[in-house]
């Protein structure tokens, strides 16, 4: 079994893009979700360099790796060819982006980790959408490289990655088209929440989520407007816009996913779907939200580990370290293994690929830790628990860093697979980790 989550390394539906442009095939059940704090009522700016720290040369191997191989998503671990079905992909240039700006902040004599954000960062500018009369402006089709129309797709989760990419990249460098991109990013998002002519909106007043995504190709643009949980890493971007430009529209967009999103994740949900969003005329719809089909396609069964572990990062770079952070966090890494083959899982450490949320446990079937999401939670744990960044703390810098081609699943007994491809996205997320400073030696 594998994962499937958008912007990492699972695109199957690069390879179904007939089937694409046809809505998501939603699942019935649902459950009621416990209620959260409302967000801060006073903006709150997150820094997105990491923490100064002395040594960077633990995080070298993987630095070189991603010099040398962005913009590209996978690279074969034996042949070192990228994998030119799915081609470069800026989602994951901007998260390589997002850790090499932390670096560079770190490490200020790193001249070529900036050259390399800068290229990166232009190539991703040259593929954003700037015709204010499309659907997609300022955004980024999501796999460039395919073939019509699955080079057409723009997605929500990529414009929140490449929004914190540039807006990171203009705090570096105060080169002004990285602060200008960033504010086209976030006006794609904010297309995407509550734009003039996005279909399937919700009434006037009631909180919303973002569609996921929206194919440009033809006459007409074909939307998929799933509100998926994992959007709440575009938070800060819109946040981040608000406080650049002083327009209340960036502001009022983050609240309202905020708001909306929030239900889904405390109930570890991967999206609502469209029509019971739409059909839902008040603040909350629990009977919106859907999971991913088990193995013999039982409904709402599984959630994506990286869809929690995003949600989790975009929610505490909005409003630092809350009692919603706090709680939502405690609760997924606090799922263990019910049998033998996951009896070692341990949610300090990162998140299974598959998580049942029923259960509180990961599932047997396809045991293993989703490397990315350490990279993803590294920050966020340093935030809100010690004893868990000290744990994957250990596990990043034991059995980690040294490892320069690092494939994105790692086994629960802490064996790497060597058939799966290296992905960008996470060596990036990694990367980033190890900028952070070393947990304190326990006494």
């Amino acid at each position: 079994m594998k994962t499937r989550s958008r912007g990492r390394h699972r695109p199957a539906w690069a390879f179904r893009w007939i089937a694409a442009l046809c809505f998501a095939i939603t699942f019935g059940g649902c459950a009621d979700t416990p209620k959260l704090e409302v967000p801060l009522t006073e903006p709150q700016q997150i820094g997105w360099a990491a923490v100064v720290r002395t040594n960077t040369s633990v995080a070298r191997p993987i630095r070189d790796f991603v010099l040398r191989h962005a913009p590209y998503k996978q690279i074969d671990p034996k042949t070192g060819k990228p994998n030119e079905r799915i081609g470069r992909t800026p989602g994951s240039a901007c998260e390589v982006i997002r850790y090499l700006a932390a670096l560079a902040a770190s490490d200020p004599a790193d001249r070529e980790a900036v050259r390399k954000a800068e290229e990166l960062a232009r190539w991703v500018i040259r593929l954003q959408e700037t015709d204010r009369s499309s659907a997609a402006f300022g955004g980024v089709p999501s796999t460039p490289d395919l073939p019509m129309p699955a080079n057409r797709y723009f997605y929500t989760i990529d414009a929140g990655f490449c929004g914190t990419a540039m807006f990171s990249l203009y705090d570096l460098t105060k080169n002004e088209q990285y602060r200008e991109a960033g504010l086209r990013f976030a006006d794609f998002l904010l297309n995407m929440h509550s734009g003039r002519n996005r279909p399937y909106s919700r009434s006037a007043g009631l909180p919303d989520g973002f569609c996921e995504f929206v194919v440009v190709v033809g006459p007409q643009p074909a939307w998929n407007c799933d509100r998926h949980a994992k959007n709440l890493i575009a938070l800060p971007v819109l946040r981040r816009a608000a406080q650049l430009t002083g327009k209340k529209d960036y502001e009022m967009a983050a609240q309202s996913a905020r708001t909306f999103l929030v239900e889904g994740l405390s109930g570890a949900w991967e999206h609502a779907d469209t029509e019971a969003v739409v059909a839902c005329e008040t603040p909350t719809c629990p009977h919106a939200w859907r999971r991913v089909p088990g193995p013999k396609e039982e409904p709402d069964y599984f959630v994506y580990g990286d869809t929690l572990a995003y949600a989790l990062r975009g929610l505490f770079e909005f409003e630092g370290a809350s009692s919603a952070v706090r709680t939502l966090y405690a609760q997924f890494a606090a799922y263990r293994g019910k049998d033998e083959k996951t009896r070692r899982y341990d949610g300090r450490i990162a998140f299974a690929g598959y998580l049942h949320p029923k259960s509180q446990s990961p599932d047997p079937l396809s045991a293993y830790y989703d490397v990315v999401t350490l990279g993803i939670l590294h920050n966020l744990r340093r935030a809100v628990n010690a004893d868990h960044y000290a744990a994957a703390d250990s596990v990043l810098r034991n059995r980690l860093a040294s490892t320069a081609q690092l494939p994105w699943r790692m086994g629960f007994d802490f064996n790497f697979p060597t058939d799966v491809a290296i992905d960008l996205t996470t060596l990036a997320n990694i990367g980033e980790a190890l900028t952070l400073p070393p947990a304190p030696a326990r006494n």
